[in-house]
């Protein structure tokens, strides 16, 4: 029981945190011209960690933690993809948009996506 009430938190976090990406993003596409992502940036950032704030909040009971160190290791690569993007971007359109095609022809399959979704946390994570 405690282990699908954190799970549950934790998807009523993500499922909040989609749509509101999806509006400061315009749709979600990270394939956008390189003004448009320097411009969603700080509110893009600021999504991310308001979410990051709410769940290091949520209580982790000792039978979740399992599950807690499935979703650490998404966010984990989700900011190693983040770091890249900005990296990429900081050196101009042609290495952003290398980066996004990078990203969009091999992120999904990672292990820790798999690993995430195997765990019961909705595809919607995947907006943090």
């Amino acid at each position: 029981m405690a282990v699908r009430t954190y799970v549950d938190s934790v998807n009523r976090l993500c499922d909040a945190l989609l749509p509101k990406v999806i509006e400061v993003t315009h749709g979600g596409s990270l394939d956008i011209p390189l003004d448009d992502f320097f411009e969603q940036l700080p509110a893009h950032a600021k999504l991310r960690a308001d979410f990051d704030r709410d769940l290091a909040q949520l209580p982790v009971p000792a039978a979740a933690r399992a599950k807690a160190d499935i979703l650490k290791a998404y966010v984990d690569f989700a900011n190693e993809l983040d770091a890249k993007r900005l990296a990429a971007a900081q050196q101009g359109q042609a290495a952003y948009a290398k980066e996004i095609q990078a990203e969009l022809a091999t992120a999904a399959k990672h292990p820790s996506i798999a690993a995430r979704n195997a765990a019961g946390f909705h595809e919607s994570c995947s907006a943090r």
